[in-house]
């Protein structure tokens, strides 16, 4: 199990902190489904995408309970938190994504924050591949709109 929270750990907090907008509950969620992946190993292989799998879901869990609803998920983001070349300094594309309905946040987060394929994230979130595809061209279209007449520099 080491070896997982080695491989994957930094991975998966910067996938829940993405989801969840707040550094504890990413934690948390990170915990939990480490938690849910141990019970589980025996009966699945583990791969990145089993793992992005609990992740997901068990983000969805705690979008779905009652603290999101009073809660303001860009209230808490650090400026610049995880910034590196994938991320925007300015935070206009952070807080972009972050407002997304959650079907499209989703799928932003596991093609661009986590690489998966559209083949990969059709298995993480148990949906057909043309599914993804359309998710990803209205979330793309909601960006698109979003960051209209923000210059490129600054995302």
């Amino acid at each position: 199990m080491a070896s997982l929270v080695e491989q994957y750990g930094d991975e998966m907090l910067k996938v829940a902190f993405l989801y969840l907008g707040h550094k504890e509950q990413a934690e948390d969620a990170v915990q939990d489904s480490f938690i849910k992946i141990y019970r589980a190993a025996d009966k699945n292989r583990i791969c990145k995408t089993f793992v992005m799998r609990v992740l997901t879901n068990t983000c969805k869990d705690y979008l779905k309970s009652g603290w999101v609803r009073n809660v303001n998920l860009l209230e808490d983001l650090p400026e610049g938190a995880f910034c590196d070349d994938a991320y925007d300094e300015s935070g206009a594309l952070r807080e972009a994504v972050l407002v997304l309905p959650i079907k499209y946040r989703e799928v932003i987060l596991l093609r661009y924050y986590e690489g998966l394929s559209v083949g990969e994230i059709a298995k993480v979130l148990g949906v057909p591949q043309p599914t993804v595809s359309i998710r990803l061209k209205r979330a793309y279209t909601y960006l698109e709109k979003r960051l209209e007449g923000i210059s490129r520099e600054h995302y």
